[in-house]
Order: C-alpha cells, then sequence, then structure tokens
C-alpha cells in the first residue's frame, strides 16, 4: 500500500472518530425539543328525537365542509404539470360556482380560498380526484327533518330542545411533536366525542302520518285556508300528534273563536255550581241577551222544545246556552263566570314544551260587550290555540283534570343518565259526579246529534262540534267566513285518544262542524283503532332502545329480551336467568351504560 494512499485512510479513521465523538456529544447534551401537540378533530353525532316505538324522527346525517385552497392549487400545479388557473376554474365550475371579480383577482394573484360549502356524503365520491388535491374537507355532522308529515312539529320540537340535541365534545387525536421540522410522534392521547341527548317523546309517526295526509284532504275537499289537528292522551297530556297545514305550527300559534265547542265546559262549570241540574228544561225558541241591543238569538238548526240539559247539549243550542250564562252571572257575577274561563286555560299559555306558543285572547269583564259575556258561552268573544282548547276539554274526559300538556317525557345522555323526566301537572276543575254527566252527554251528542258523523264501528266515542264565526277584515258577518270544529275522545268509557279538528275557512257549502271536521275524526280515529296494540298501546310501559345504553326488559319474554341483547352485541356466555314468564327485574337496571355492563342477569315472573 503505497504512502498516499495510507495518508488517506489515516485521515478518514481521524474524521469519523471525530464526527462520531461529535454525536456522542450532541446526544448526551442536548435533547430534541418538544412543540405544541398536532390534534386532529372529528365530529360528534347531534342527539335524537324518538318516537313512541323507538323510531327517529330527527336524524343525523354525515357531512362535509368544503374549502377550495387556490394557493395550494397553484404549488401543486406546478408539481403535476397541470394549467393553472385553468384547473380552478374547473373545479369552481364543476361546484356550480361563476366567480366574482374578487375571486377572479384572487386566483389571478393565486392566493386565498373560496368556501365551497357543505356537500352530502354520497356526493363526494362524484368529485373527481384531480380537484380533491386542493380542497380541504372536514366532515360534520348535520340534521335531516323527516318527511313533510312530521316536519313543522318535529322542527318545533328541536327548537325548543336545540341545547339538549347539540353534540357536546367534538373527538380529538392529539399527536405529539418535535423540533425543528415538526415531525409528528406517536398518538398521546384520544378523546372521544360526545354526541347530544336523546330526546324520548310520545309522538307516533304512523298516526302523525295519517293525520297530515286528512288535513291535507280536508283543506282540498273544502276548498278551506288550512287546517290543523291534534291527537293526544287526555289522561297523561301527552301529544302524540300535531299536526299543520301551513309552515308554521299552528296549534301553538293560530287563534280562532272556539265556536260551541266551549258548550261542554260551561255546562260543567254550570251542573257543578248548582245554576242548572239535569232536569232544568229550557222552553222559548228564542233568548234576547240585552234589551238595550237589537238581537234576537235562534238555533241554527230545528229541534223540538221544550228541550232538557241533555237535549241542549246534544242539539247544540245557542239558546239554552246563552240562559245559562245569564243566570250563572244573575247568582254569582261576571267574575266568577270569568274565573271559570281562567280555570279552563283560556288566555294564557299552556306551558307546553314546543316554542312560540301564544295566550290567546280573554278579555275581563270590565272590557266586555254590551251583552254582558253571554255569548262566550258560546266560543265568541274569546279566541284561543289549539292547544289550549283540546287541554281544557280533555278534563271532560280524563276525570276533571287539567292536564298540562307535554311533548318530551325523557331525555337521556349518551353515557345513559336521565337528564330530564316529565313529571304530570294537574289541577282538578270539576268533581267526579259533574264530568261523568258531562261526559254521558258528549256521547249522545255523537249517537243522537250534530257529531253523529264522528262515529266509529264498535267503539264509543263522545264529542262536540263548533262551527265559528271568523273575522274577515275585522268584522263578522252570519254568511262567513266559518272555523269548522270537532272535538272528540274514545274509547268513552276510559278515554285513552283525543282529537281536535280545527278547518280554517271552509268554502266550499259546507262549514258546520258536523259536516266538515266531524269526519275527519273518524277518519283518524278509525285508522288509530285499527293499527296494531289497540287499546293497550299508551297504556303500557313506555320502552325505548337506545344504542349505548343497557334496556328496560320488563314485561317482555325470555325470547325477546335475548334476540334484544343479542342486536346490542351483549355475548349469551354473559347473560343469565331464572324463573318461568316474562321479565320482572333486570340486574343492570335500565339505562347504564353499555360499556360499564359485564355480566347480565334475568328475573322472570308473572306479570300480574
Amino acid at each position: 500500500m503505497n504512502e498516499r494512499i495510507k495518508l488517506i485512510l489515516f485521515l478518514f479513521l481521524i474524521s469519523l472518530g471525530f464526527y462520531a465523538i461529535r454525536a456522542i456529544i450532541i446526544s448526551s447534551t442536548f435533547k430534541p425539543v418538544p412543540l405544541s401537540p398536532a390534534v386532529s378533530y372529528f365530529p360528534a353525532p347531534f342527539g335524537k328525537i324518538i318516537g313512541c316505538d323507538g323510531d327517529p324522527l330527527l336524524f343525523n346525517h354525515l357531512s362535509y365542509n368544503v374549502y377550495l385552497d387556490i394557493k395550494y392549487a397553484k404549488v401543486i400545479s406546478t408539481l403535476k404539470g397541470w394549467k393553472y388557473p385553468e384547473i380552478v376554474y374547473n373545479a369552481l365550475s364543476f361546484f356550480g360556482i361563476d366567480p366574482d371579480e374578487r375571486l377572479l383577482s384572487k386566483i389571478k394573484k393565486g392566493i386565498g380560498g373560496v368556501e365551497i360549502g357543505t356537500i352530502p356524503k354520497e356526493e363526494m365520491l362524484t368529485i373527481p380526484s384531480k380537484y380533491r388535491d386542493f380542497l380541504n374537507i372536514t366532515d360534520v355532522y348535520g340534521l335531516s327533518l323527516p318527511s313533510t308529515p312530521a316536519k313543522i312539529f318535529v322542527k318545533a320540537i328541536s327548537k325548543e330542545y336545540s341545547k339538549f340535541i347539540q353534540p357536546k365534545r367534538k373527538g380529538e387525536v392529539v399527536y405529539g411533536r418535535l423540533g425543528p421540522y415538526k415531525l409528528y410522534s406517536d398518538v398521546k392521547k384520544i378523546v372521544e366525542p360526545i354526541g347530544g341527548d336523546s330526546i324520548l317523546t310520545d309522538v307516533d309517526s304512523r298516526i302523525q302520518s295519517f293525520a297530515y295526509n286528512e288535513a291535507k284532504r280536508v283543506v282540498e275537499t273544502n276548498n278551506a285556508s288550512g287546517a290543523q289537528i291534534i291527537i293526544s292522551n287526555p289522561q297523561t297530556g301527552a301529544i302524540i300528534a300535531m299536526v299543520s297545514t301551513w309552515p308554521w305550527n299552528a296549534p301553538v300559534m293560530n287563534i280562532f273563536e272556539p265556536g260551541s265547542t266551549v258548550k261542554p265546559l260551561v255546562f260543567a262549570a254550570a251542573l257543578q255550581d248548582g245554576v242548572v241540574s239535569t232536569s232544568t228544561k229550557f222552553a222559548t225558541p228564542f233568548f234576547i241577551p240585552s234589551p238595550n241591543v237589537p238581537l234576537v238569538i235562534r238555533d241554527a238548526e230545528t229541534h223540538p222544545w221544550p228541550i232538557d240539559l241533555r237535549q241542549a247539549l246534544v242539539y247544540s243550542s245557542d239558546v239554552a246556552e246563552m240562559n245559562i250564562a245569564h243566570n250563572y252571572m244573575a247568582k254569582y257575577g261576571k267574575k266568577a263566570f270569568y274565573n271559570w274561563f281562567l280555570k279552563f286555560g283560556f288566555g294564557s299559555k299552556t306551558g307546553v314544551d314546543l316554542p312560540d306558543e301564544v295566550k290567546g285572547l280573554l278579555l275581563p269583564p270590565n272590557k266586555w260587550y254590551s251583552i254582558g259575556g253571554v255569548e262566550m258561552s258560546i266560543g265568541q268573544g274569546i279566541a284561543v290555540t289549539g292547544i289550549q282548547l283540546i287541554t281544557a276539554l280533555n278534563s271532560i274526559a280524563n276525570g276533571g283534570y287539567w292536564i298540562k300538556p307535554h311533548v318530551v317525557n325523557e331525555i337521556i345522555s349518551p353515557s345513559g343518565t336521565v337528564v330530564y323526566r316529565y313529571a304530570k301537572e294537574e289541577k282538578k276543575i270539576f268533581d267526579d259526579k259533574t264530568v261523568k254527566t258531562i261526559k254521558d252527554f258528549m256521547v249522545d251528542v255523537v249517537r243522537y246529534g250534530t257529531g253523529k258523523r264522528a262515529k266509529i264501528n264498535g267503539v264509543v266515542v263522545g264529542g262536540k262540534t263548533g262551527t265559528a264565526q271568523k273575522p274577515l277584515n275585522g268584522k263578522i258577518s252570519k254568511e262567513g267566513p266559518f272555523f269548522s270544529l270537532f272535538y272528540g275522545f274514545f274509547p268513552a268509557e276510559d278515554p285513552i285518544y283525543s282529537i281536535l279538528v280545527v278547518v280554517d275557512q271552509p268554502s266550499n257549502g259546507k262549514y258546520y262542524g258536523g259536516d266538515v271536521a266531524a269526519p275527519v275524526f273518524h277518519d283518524i280515529g278509525e285508522y288509530i283503532v285499527n293499527l296494531e296494540g289497540y287499546p293497550n298501546r299508551l297504556k303500557s310501559e313506555k320502552r325505548v332502545f337506545l344504542p349505548t345504553v343497557f334496556p328496560n326488559l320488563k314485561g317482555l319474554t325470555l325470547n325477546e329480551s335475548l334476540q334484544l341483547l343479542k342486536n346490542l352485541s351483549i355475548p349469551a356466555s354473559k347473560i343469565s336467568f331464572s324463573g318461568n314468564g316474562v321479565v320482572i327485574s333486570q340486574n343492570p337496571p335500565p339505562y347504564t351504560p353499555l360499556l360499564k355492563v359485564k355480566n347480565v342477569k334475568i328475573y322472570l315472573g308473572s306479570s300480574f
């Protein structure tokens, strides 16, 4: 080996040793500098609004927020040999965006970007791959309202409970980073997203859909301005369906004169306070409210005279009703008569858990017209909402109680915690004897009187028709227009359904409540009666199954329980049971988070 090669090798070894020693010194003296962690977010779902059978009424849908990065499009075009700015113009054209002067200037300079908007999940696949290279895409949950039959109602519920259904926390993946090149290291932390709460209701999507179609049909058939329908459980105040043909939730926002539908309430007040009895007779076929007013009241339909109290309601006699109101105020005074309307809940909001409720119109005695308030007994001179009217009339059906109406029963967090549970609010306004009498009268209204077209085969129905004049340009005329109304309940012996139908301004010749609104009640009632599980549906314990919590198995058979647990991916090896019959108790209790469920014990026995 010549001397020159030896020298080169020697110098190489010296250099290698130098750098080795330098590396040891650096590595022992200096450590990598940690930088702030990098965070990647992913969305949390909204809460669900759930109907009586566990059917979701409000849906999550996964969409994508898309942003076109102009600056990056210019850079990547250079790298990939694309023509710039043509590639950006083509991308904007694909998304249907026609750039204005300001955007054209940004594209020319190659700066900034443009918000494309939210794109549904299914449309993402149609975006050409070359455009995706300069798009910033962020996944996000949005809300999908149901089809038209429930859209207005569910939208109102979601507005009222928006703070509950909103996602609570985004998900996060936290990475470590090291300088100076901000290199990603391992995942430091994963934060699971927390979605919105689940809203549990008594809303029946099938009944809602059928009622909506009936409302549309009655409007079209009668050339009406609109219609609203409310279906409730009079025993609990729960709203089963709420329909509006207007683009707003009319049952809590529209007001109207209730007409003769208030007569059962006035009858009950007068009967309870001893102003009339079941043997009271009305002999004169006319009534003059005030000697100072040239007005003579006669009944709309002819019938024999004299009539008793039952016949007065069956024939919907205005003459009898005004006589009752006059005699009541003569005995107890105007304030006492007015106070009954306050007890009915008129003139104030019901407090139903829906937004934008109005309080209607109920004038105090010092603002009554010259005929002295007797017109209130036939539903004139006052204005109510649909929710006020059905709540008041439900007091006859349910045994004498004004019960605060409600939509939501429970709110459950994603972890299974009960955030809210409805507590029944009720006031006893009529005694049992009074209610039984008036309820019997209302059954005869449907059997023999103005409500005959509301009959349901095989079911005893009670109800009351109403026809109210509608103000037009501030004036009321006997020629109309009118509101056509019907309120009814069934089965009459123990009502679990009540329905209010209000048709606004029918214009095809018919306008009486018995001709226009009562048949709608019949059709809806017949549909409900023919549903599977009638009449015990509303009496049975409500059971909603959520994917994140352990269900309530009480009352289910063993096979039903095992199938349900299988659907929740709980293995059979973790389930034990004893006894025979249906589930009478369980461990863990309902709404326990599934993540905490280790073993399941089911105890079976008699349901009685």
